[in-house]
């Protein structure tokens, strides 16, 4: 039922390409839009700084006790088969600066998308629904494109409240860092 294992260079491709996408999208707007240029919204203060860290890390406990909860519950158990037989796999071959490295491009590339371009133009709900189809893995994991729709409403909610990028990018990243850290140690059959 698990995903074969992929090698550590494939999987880095593999999440790296759609972000450099992403990254030229977002360039190439800013480009033909400069009155969008997000810099603007790079505000940074320690404020800033642990508003985005406990996002992070709140989400990204929350998650883990989402995922604690769907062990038990037949109804969510899909969320539990994607978390152990489709995404832990598929990181399994990480190494440490490779989860860096990927949380912080995603982190960065998609809240410079979701939330400084197209939150302002389209609302929190049409820019928090776009999100959530980019991480629809397909009918049987629904749970997890709702779950990043609701992710993506609060990091568009912290972005407006603090008019700062960083809150959601720090945020964003953090949750993924945590996030694979815990499916690489799933992976190689360590204790969660």
């Amino acid at each position: 039922m698990s995903r074969p294992e992929l090698p550590r260079f494939k999987v880095m491709q593999m999440v790296l390409l759609p972000q450099l996408i992403m990254f030229l999208i977002s360039a190439t707007w800013i480009f033909f839009f400069p009155k969008d240029n997000v810099i603007q919204y790079f505000n940074f203060s320690l404020p800033i700084l642990f508003q985005g860290l406990l996002t992070g890390l709140g989400l990204a406990l929350a998650g883990y006790g989402f995922y604690r909860f769907a062990k038990k519950t037949k109804k969510f158990y899909a969320a539990v088969e994607l978390f152990e037989y489709v995404l832990s796999p598929t990181f399994k071959n990480l190494i440490f600066i490779d989860i860096v490295i990927l949380s912080l491009v995603a982190g960065f590339n998609e809240e410079i998308f979701f939330r400084g371009l197209l939150f302002p133009k389209v609302g929190l709900i049409l820019s928090s629904l776009a999100f959530g189809v980019l991480h629809f893995p397909g009918k049987k994991y629904w749970i997890y494109a709702v779950w990043a729709t609701g992710s993506a409403a609060l990091f568009a909610y912290l972005f407006f409240l603090s008019n700062s990028l960083l809150v959601p990018i720090i945020g964003h990243a953090v949750n993924n860092l945590i996030g694979m850290i815990l499916l690489t140690r799933m992976a190689n059959n360590k204790r969660i």
